[in-house]
């Protein structure tokens, strides 16, 4: 079962929920009881791989005129 990432609409606070994908309970904050909307989470990204420094990047394109 997913995760889910809930806020509230009216103290902010955040909490996370699981169930299934095709449900859509209705989740009350357990701080104040408002109402909770679901809120995308945030992600962490890795990049793995050549390509991701300055140094691994295409080739200088100037030419010998240009240095001069």
């Amino acid at each position: 079962m997913p995760m889910y990432r809930y806020v509230c609409e009216n103290c902010g606070n955040e909490e996370v929920h699981m169930h299934g994908f095709n449900e859509s309970p209705t989740i009350s904050c357990s701080a104040c009881g408002g109402r909770m909307t679901k809120t995308i989470g945030r992600v962490g990204i890795v990049f793995k791989g050549s390509g991701f420094y300055i140094t691994d990047s295409r080739k200088s394109t100037t030419s010998k005129n240009e240095n001069e």
